[in-house]
């Protein structure tokens, strides 16, 4: 029986990205690993992954102290020390790490296999924390040496090689997915209720991510600035917690001549989010680039009418199921806005389509790909029968 070790101590308590991929992983799990045994690493604060990863069968959780591997140096000492020597001990077939850094030394005893979000650190260096950038640029320059690489997109796989056209390592690329029994069912009622007493809202227009100049999130201020004087009691809702380099974007909200309409909701769990979605009267999220764009992909699930980009990979997940807009251009997002506020049967049309093209992703089929490819990596089935299977 082949054993993998996955790696799950990278993800913060706020789930959003690689955390609301590496929960539905965890789940999804149980009924797809067959006859490999799973062991995981947990930090011992995360309550949510512990409980899943032990209802998994022939599965292991091996729980460390947060209060010491949340700190830099011993997330280091356990990625390139304490990894491969479990590894060694435990006869580990391969490690699998979610974001991109990885044990660099496997003495040949077990395969290195990585998943790769996106390559904004070597396509727009300027927009991270200097020595995030650092860090990173580091291992993924590495990657192209470890035995497999899976790709949340197409787009992040081709921005990859553009970057490391030698790279030899074994690659797929596995669509993430959506809960979409969940988004699609109607809202609690309490909650829905309590959100809009708490930010005074009932018609708006939703976004939801982290706070950071990828995002664009300035100019879909601007856009809405643009299309409130027709709306009056239209109001934006801005919810994801802060990232970095967000106080040009605070102070030019502060000033704007519509900041009473500005919701700043911060960072929203899984339930809240819901219940912003099934509420919103458009979704928009027009970011500079995306490895992946998972909340288009939940937006359009739940049936709110989205306006997304046409760049990197969110075409790819947006499909006909959400307006694509050039993020550079104003005028687009501006226009993509008013036609939807103006137009309820535009609305109707778009959310059926993006109901239509949000059932194309599933948490099951990434699931099921990514173990195949464990087994590729290992030796075992070739994953694109697998992949071609899951698409008939």
């Amino acid at each position: 029986m082949k054993s993998i070790l996955i790696d799950l101590t990278q993800l913060p308590l706020e789930r959003t990205g690689v955390g609301i991929y590496a929960v539905n992983y965890v789940r999804r799990l149980q009924a797809q690993a067959g006859q490999m045994r799973l062991h995981f690493l947990v930090l011992d604060d995360d309550v949510e992954l512990l409980r899943d990863v032990r209802a998994i069968p022939n599965a292991s959780a091996i729980v460390l102290k947060a209060s010491l591997f949340r700190r830099f140096l011993f997330r280091v000492l356990l990625e390139q020390v304490i990894i491969p020597a479990l590894a060694l001990a435990k006869g580990i077939d391969a490690t699998h790490s979610l974001h991109y850094s990885f044990p660099l030394l496997s003495f040949g005893r077990f395969k290195r296999i990585v998943t790769v979000c996106d390559m904004s650190f070597f396509l727009f260096p300027e927009l991270h924390v200097p020595a995030k950038r650092v860090f990173f640029q580091f291992f993924i320059r590495r990657l192209p040496k470890v035995e497999g690489l899976l790709f949340i997109s197409e787009s992040t796989m081709n921005d990859f090689m553009r970057f490391f056209p030698g790279c030899e390592a074994e690659r797929c690329v596995i669509p993430l997915g959506t809960d979409l029994a969940r988004l699609q069912a109607p809202a609690d009622e309490n909650i829905v209720g309590e959100l809009r007493r708490r930010f005074g809202i009932d018609r708006f227009i939703l976004y939801v991510g982290t706070i950071e100049p990828r995002k664009n999130i300035l100019g879909l201020v601007k856009a809405f600035e643009r299309c409130a004087p027709a709306h009056p009691d239209l109001k934006l809702v801005i919810a994801g917690k802060l990232g970095w380099d967000y106080d040009s974007l605070l102070q030019y909200i502060n000033a704007s001549e519509v900041r009473d309409r500005i919701v700043l909701a911060g960072y929203v769990n899984e339930v809240e989010k819901h219940a912003l979605l099934k509420s919103a009267l458009l979704f928009a999220y027009v970011s500079f680039y995306e490895g992946f764009g998972l909340p288009v992909l939940e937006g359009m699930a739940a049936g709110v009418p989205t306006i997304t980009s046409n760049i990197s990979s969110m075409p790819e997940v947006a499909g006909s199921g959400a307006v694509q807009v050039d993020p550079n251009n104003s005028e687009q997002i501006v226009e993509a806005m008013r036609m939807l506020l103006d137009d309820p049967e535009a609305r109707c049309r778009l959310v059926a389509a993006g109901h239509a093209q949000s059932r194309a992703f599933t948490w099951e089929n990434m699931t099921a790909i990514s173990v195949d490819f464990y087994r590729k990596v290992l030796g075992g089935r070739d994953v694109a029968a697998r992949l071609g299977h899951l698409n008939e």
